[in-house]
């Protein structure tokens, strides 16, 4: 009886082994095939002027969060907001000499936007989470891309080959992800740009809300149908390497948005500013560049959506309100500035700037940073700090950028 238990084991085991052997190597093939043989959409640069602006809001408000490094141009970055299990990542220098956008066709780039093709002619999961972008959006973003911006000046290094850890290999075949090579040429419409539900669907789309804030490995359009959509609690890592979880945005009055106004919504996405004063943490975009025409249309769908009930889980670097007795040490840590600005953070060298500039100047920044730098990604803290405090502050902050060599 025994012989007969331990073949019927090691057949089992056998099988297992041969299964994962074999999910292995569709997840190698999907992953580092080359997919040049995928069609291009027919889309051109819209170089207009209204076009060249419209692409100048996507671009900074999608691609540089991942693609700006610490020069301030697209020279790409290691994406630290991503877990480690998942392995490391690169977003590419959309500005090197011999690689960047300038040497690449419209034709690579709205393919690479709508698959995730690479021009290279690889696959990047990373970039098949545009595909919900419009085909005037792609168009607007390419006239930005050929408008020669400071940002894509030529220069910078090439960054490293991304690499996914097996493990994530298998969940990306799991999941099913690969080309999607019917989409290529499949128009998607851009509806009309205005306060409205459809509008705010198609932004939460294709600013990849729904990504961020839907704890699932289904595709974003799958998302947008699933029970638990916009309720958080997708893991990434904050600035400082802590684990942080996205929030619940539904509209439910207890863990989510419910009791926020237009109002409020707007200082968040814009101004990265909470109700109660605390900061937004990254890696939360700001869309600094939202007019409140995209603000309102986002908020009006989210309206429309499941109101979940599913509590916010803690995370992430801790962020506080300013209290009288704080020095500007503590105020630092408290309000949330060494997350991006202190030892080792991605923003460390920003800091280096205040230099040139009066205290008043750089308190003039810390307190509305979009006012001397519209479009800024640094978020307002004229909610979190009075004048007195903001110039305690400035003094600090360059204390600290002599004291880094700046």
């Amino acid at each position: 009886m025994r012989p007969k238990i331990l073949k019927v084991f090691a057949l089992f085991f056998g099988l297992v082994l041969l299964g994962l052997t074999g999910l292995t190597l569709r997840a190698k093939w999907v992953l580092y095939r080359s997919y040049q043989d995928v069609p291009a959409p027919g889309i051109q640069a819209d170089r207009s002027a209204a076009g060249v602006a419209r692409g100048e809001m996507l671009f900074h408000s999608l691609c540089m969060e991942c693609h700006g490094g610490p020069d301030g141009r697209a020279s790409g970055k290691h994406l630290a907001e991503i877990p480690e299990f998942f392995g490391t990542f690169y977003a590419a220098n959309l500005a090197d000499v011999a690689h960047g956008v300038h040497t690449k066709s419209d034709a690579q780039l709205a393919r690479a936007l709508r698959t995730g093709v690479l021009p290279s002619g690889r696959f990047s999961f990373v970039m098949s989470t545009f595909k919900g972008l419009g085909d005037q959006d792609i168009a607007a973003l390419l006239g930005y891309l050929r408008s020669a911006p400071a940002v894509l000046a030529p220069g910078g290094p090439a960054q490293p080959p991304s690499q996914p850890t097996l493990t994530a290999e298998l969940l990306l075949t799991l999941m099913g992800m690969s080309v999607d090579v019917d989409a290529a040429l499949v128009p998607v419409q851009v509806p009309e740009r205005a306060a409205t539900v459809e509008y705010g669907r198609y932004m939460a789309q294709a600013m990849d809300c729904v990504g961020c804030h839907t704890d699932s490995m289904d595709s974003n359009p799958e998302k947008m149908r699933s029970a638990g959509a916009f309720a958080g609690g997708v893991e990434l890592t904050d600035p400082t390497g802590t684990p942080i979880f996205s929030k619940n945005i539904t509209f439910d009055p207890k863990t989510g948005i419910g009791s926020f106004s237009l109002d409020d919504f707007d200082r968040v996405l814009t101004r990265g500013v909470r109700p109660d004063g605390t900061l937004v943490r990254k890696p939360m975009l700001l869309f600094s560049r939202f007019e409140r025409v995209e603000v309102e249309a986002l908020y009006r769908f989210l309206q429309t959506m499941p109101h979940v009930h599913r509590p916010n889980t803690p995370g992430g670097h801790p962020v506080d309100k300013a209290r009288p007795s704080d020095s500007p040490e503590d105020l630092f840590q408290r309000v949330g500035c060494v997350a991006c600005h202190g030892p080792g953070a991605p923003y460390q060298d920003k800091i280096k700037a205040a230099l040139d500039k009066s205290d008043d100047e750089v308190a003039a920044w810390i307190l509305e940073p979009q006012a001397t730098k519209p479009g800024s990604v640094m978020p307002s803290f004229r909610h979190a700090l009075d004048q007195k405090q903001a110039t305690e502050l400035a003094k600090y902050v360059k204390d600290l950028a002599r004291a880094s060599g700046g």
